[in-house]
């Protein structure tokens, strides 16, 4: 008897990866075991008991949440690199931001200190979160002595 696509059993990588995920998100082994059964409508509560398809849905979806969820801290750290900015002489202080044309301005002054001064020498929007983190602990370095 041939197994059909949705019928193939879960691999062990797919395991692995799967039980990394629900760990990582902090579930206990009844909440996996409880998330699994609602899933499958009953089916399985185990890892081991899902399909190959079934297994790729669940990592897919979870794999989008934490893209969106990187994302998201992502564009709230540009935001805020962008407020430090404007207490930074070299950069957008004094600056109004009121008018499209002057937040394009100021966006490419960013772009500009970060191309040529910071450790990464590339754009804001290119930047990884780990490099973000870090360029935002650097306009704020600037900030607090620009206080001073």
């Amino acid at each position: 008897m041939k197994t059909t696509m949705k019928e193939r059993p879960v691999t062990p990588q797919q395991i692995k990866a799967l039980q990394a995920q629900f760990h990582k998100m902090g579930f206990s082994e009844e909440d996996r075991h409880g998330f699994i059964s609602q899933f499958t409508s009953g089916r399985t509560d185990s890892t081991a008991g899902l399909t190959k398809e079934e297994a790729a849905l669940l990592l897919s979806r979870f794999n989008k949440e934490s893209a969106d969820r990187v994302r998201k801290e992502a564009r709230a750290l540009v935001k805020q690199i962008f407020s430090l900015s404007f207490r930074i002489s070299c950069l957008n202080r004094n600056y109004t931001n009121e008018t499209p044309e002057d937040f394009e301005m100021n966006k490419a002054k960013i772009n500009q200190f970060c191309r040529t001064r910071s450790k990464f020498r590339k754009n804001l929007t290119e930047m990884s979160l780990a490099e973000l983190k870090e360029v935002k602990r650097q306009f704020e370095a600037m900030a607090r002595k620009e206080e001073k």
